[in-house]
């Protein structure tokens, strides 16, 4: 069975249109709060929560944006995520947001967050330190810088963000990311209810509506694969790793090659169902743990072995018959992994098809030409 998911649907109306929802208008319009935008997985959605606002993610999505009034400010080879953000800023879609909220990750980040500040300046600007190693000596520096972004979005709010709203927003986050970490077991089977789409489509939603709501539909379609026993139905397993994907017509053009991605290794997906925040710590330091440690490593970790041997391992647990490694043009971090990944992956018989995209852009023909061209590869390994 593959009718469409009823609870899905709910979460994508109200994320629509893209940006400024009708979530983010019904929160605007019946709490009368503020909207702050977060750039970066390393800024906690819980601090913000806790101060009674709703964390909204600054992304793309699946519509192509035109960015040359983007690249007036920001080199044309710099990050095409950075660019599409900032060229929706520009256009004013981001009018909406009262702060925007970045850390020091990347360089592009900062860059961002830079023209951000001088020419579309919003009531509240913050910059946290993000450091690369998961130390203990890391975890006290994000502690300290996080505990000044608290001190500094409590003085925007004129209001001490106190330690037990913090502790309620971690639960809260916590078990979506349960309820996540379900989705993502239920992709295990060998006919799995979801596509690669769709569940990107979920993760979508969680950053870009209350997280109230957005569990109470996580619960709602968790129940709705249950019942109606949903599966997709298709002959290869993938794998999908690198930058984000927002624009899910890209993950989509490659599961129309009798192809199902049933994992993946992004921000936007895994690492945001990922681990739980230790409810037994003083909540700002559960966060810094959580944030440095508590998640599987990525690509700004300065040894990035641990991440290569994640994907390994992920292959071999979900049964992938291939991985489809996609970089976001002039990313150098995933640039200096190639060899390495090829390695890792070549060790376990893994084969990889590499793509070199455009953040946003739709997937054309010359992705379905290379999807196409890569299932036949694997059917021939089968054969």
């Amino acid at each position: 069975m593959n009718a469409p998911l009823k609870a899905l649907n709910e979460m994508q109306r109200l994320t629509s249109p893209f940006p400024e929802s009708v979530a983010v208008k019904e929160w605007k319009a019946t709490t009368g709060r503020f909207v702050i935008g977060w750039y970066n997985p390393y800024v906690p959605e819980e601090i913000i929560h806790a101060a009674g606002m709703l964390p909204f993610e600054v992304t793309g999505d699946n519509e192509p944006v035109q960015m040359q009034g983007a690249e007036a400010h920001i080199y044309s080879n710099s990050c095409s995520k950075v660019r599409t953000c900032w060229q929706l800023g520009l256009d004013g879609k981001y009018d909406f947001l009262d702060g925007y909220v970045s850390t020091h990750m990347c360089d592009q980040d900062m860059r961002l967050h830079e023209v951000w500040s001088y020419y579309r300046k919003l009531p509240f600007m913050e910059l946290i330190y993000a450091p690369r190693k998961r130390t203990e000596e890391a975890v006290q520096l994000y502690l300290k810088d996080l505990e000044g972004f608290r001190d500094r979005l409590s003085q925007y709010l004129i209001c001490r963000i106190p330690d037990q709203h913090i502790s309620k927003s971690i639960r809260l986050y916590n078990r979506g990311r349960v309820l996540m970490q379900r989705l993502y077991e239920l992709r295990k089977r060998d006919r799995p209810p979801v596509t690669g789409a769709e569940a990107v489509e979920v993760s979508k939603a969680a950053a870009r509506m209350p997280r109230e709501r957005f569990n109470e539909l996580m619960e709602q379609l968790l129940a709705e694969i249950q019942r109606t026993g949903r599966e997709i139905k298709k002959a290869r397993r993938l794998m999908l790793i690198g930058n984000d994907l927002h624009n899910t017509t890209q993950i989509e053009a490659l599961e129309s090659a009798d192809a199902v991605v049933v994992v993946d290794e992004m921000d936007v997906g895994l690492r945001r169902a990922a681990g739980q925040v230790d409810t037994k710590l003083p909540p700002m330091e559960a966060l810094a743990r959580y944030y440095v440690m508590g998640r599987p490593v990525d690509k700004h970790t300065w040894n990035s072995d641990q991440r290569l041997e994640l994907i390994g391992m992920l292959a071999e647990q979900y049964k992938v018959d291939g991985v489809v490694s996609q970089a976001v043009r002039f990313c150098t971090y995933l640039g200096w992994d190639k060899f390495d990944l090829k390695r890792q992956l070549q060790k376990r018989g893994i084969p990889i098809l590499e793509l070199d995209l455009e953040y946003g852009h739709p997937g054309g023909a010359q992705m379905k030409i290379r999807a196409e061209a890569f299932m036949e590869m694997l059917e021939s390994r089968a054969g």
